[in-house]
This record gives structure tokens, C-alpha cells and sequence, in this order.
């Protein structure tokens, strides 16, 4: 795989030659709007309905809406000169507990690896984040953009985090719950039985994408000139209370446990 960028991490006067390697691929489904009765694809052009006539790429320009239907034009020198320089180096800010950093700020994945020559430094690195359990709070340019980020330990390596900036976090205000709220101790003892019977380690390999599944084989169905099955569609569950539906749950799930036990 080609490295998408290369530079240095830092702390201190320890200086790492790194590179820096995407860790997620999407592939996302995607779909093109046709003309229903030919299956031709459709165009966008670039309107402009003031001076009525399509507008080449030349004569665009980037701009911000600060009032309704009123925008400022910015030229690219402007944007260049307010983005910050681009540099090559992933400077380290501190050291932090990895779950000191609430997952609602973490972004893209990467990972860092070392250039030819810094192995053993890189390794150093890693080692010892890893044995007192701390990962690197940074900043780094990428994309001609700043960033923070967050590098941890993973497996033998280190993956650099992108990191939400705070004013980019909503807030869950909005939600409200009730002030009082006098639980039955039985219930919460219950529900606490039903966590503990429903957990286990988590497996990514089983984790799928049933929806692009579908998708693709309805597509393929369709291809083969095959009929659209209509998935069923799910009765409504009887609302039962809470007491209730804990009580089933717990034996649901004891029973599956037992016929597990027997089978094995």
C-alpha cells in the first residue's frame, strides 16, 4: 500500500521518521439518477441563473453564506494564507490514558509506521506507550488542514486517531429525562443479571454490513433478470412492562445458555 504522507514524529528531542497509512477503506453502494425511460445517467451543469448561461471552472469561486442569499468570495491566496503552513512532522503535546479521551472525539484511523532506518526508535516508542498504558496527544497538518490527534498502541504498531475538535460535539442538552426517577431495586438488580448474561467479547470478523449485503443481492437478482423478494415485514411486539420483559429475557436467555451447555 502507498503511504499517504510522510514526515516526522516528535517529542521532546526524539525525532521518528514516520509514515502515515489509511486504516479504513469505505465502499460505499453508490448510485447514479437516470432517466427512467432510456437509463441514461443525468448532468449537472454549473447554472448561473443571473447571467443565464453555464459557468466554466474558471470563473468559480469559493464563497461563504454569512447572511441569507448574501455570500463573501474567497480567492485561493486568501484561504492559502490563513490555512495553517504544512509542514512534515506529528508533533507530540502530552501523554495521556487512552480512556481519558471520550470515543465521541475520535475520527479516522491511521496507521503510522516507521521509515526505513527508525525501526528501532519507533519500537521504543510503542513499547513503552504501551507498557504504561498511555497514548499521544497531537498535532499534525494533513491535507492542508491542522489536525489533532490521538497515536495508541495497537497489536505491535501505532495508529494515529484524528480527533473531533470540541465545538464540533453537539452537546446532548437537548435530551431531557426525568429529574426522579424511583427505581424498583428489583428491577435494576435484574437488569444488571440480563447485561452480564448478554455480554461477551467482541468479534469485529462477524461484524457485516447487512444492508450493502442486500443491496448487493438485489442487484445481482435483478442483473440475472431474477424477482425482487420483498422482505417480510415484522409484527409490532406487544408492549409489555418492564418487570415483565425482564423476566423473559432472563429466561430466553438461560435457556439458550442450557441448550448451548447440552449441545457442547
Amino acid at each position: 500500500m502507498k503511504a499517504l504522507w510522510k514526515g516526522t514524529l516528535t517529542v521532546a528531542l526524539l525525532s521518528i521518521p514516520v509514515k502515515l497509512y489509511t486504516a479504513v477503506r469505505k465502499r460505499p453502494l453508490e448510485f447514479h439518477l437516470l432517466h427512467r425511460s432510456c437509463n441514461t445517467p443525468l448532468k449537472y451543469e454549473r447554472y448561473c441563473p443571473s447571467c443565464r448561461r453555464e459557468i466554466p471552472w474558471e470563473e468559480v469561486v469559493r464563497g461563504y453564506e454569512y447572511e441569507k442569499n448574501k455570500f463573501i468570495p474567497l480567492e485561493e491566496e486568501e484561504l492559502e494564507a490563513v490555512f495553517p503552513k504544512i509542514n512534515r512532522t506529528i508533533e507530540i503535546l502530552s501523554f495521556v490514558r487512552f480512556e481519558e479521551v471520550d470515543v465521541l472525539y475520535l475520527d479516522h484511523p491511521y496507521y503510522l509506521a516507521p521509515q526505513e532506518g527508525a525501526e528501532e526508535a519507533y519500537v521504543v516508542l510503542q513499547k513503552a506507550m504501551a507498557r504504561t498504558g498511555k497514548a499521544a496527544l497531537v498535532r499534525f497538518a494533513l491535507r492542508e488542514k491542522e489536525h489533532l490527534g490521538l497515536i495508541r498502541p495497537y497489536r505491535h504498531i501505532l495508529v494515529l486517531h484524528t480527533l473531533h475538535y470540541a465545538q464540533e460535539i453537539i452537546p446532548p442538552d437537548f435530551i431531557q429525562l426525568p429529574g426522579q426517577l424511583h427505581l424498583d431495586p428489583r428491577v435494576l438488580t435484574m437488569a444488571e443479571e440480563l447485561v452480564e448474561l448478554y455480554s461477551a467479547s467482541p468479534k469485529p470478523e462477524e461484524w457485516v454490513d447487512r444492508s450493502a449485503q442486500a443491496l448487493l443481492e438485489l442487484i445481482q437478482r435483478k442483473i440475472s433478470g431474477g424477482e425482487v423478494e420483498k422482505a417480510p415485514v415484522q409484527e409490532a411486539r406487544r408492549v409489555i412492562n418492564l418487570m415483565e420483559a425482564l423476566e423473559k429475557s432472563l429466561a430466553r436467555k438461560g435457556r439458550r445458555k442450557k441448550e448451548e451447555r447440552m449441545a457442547a
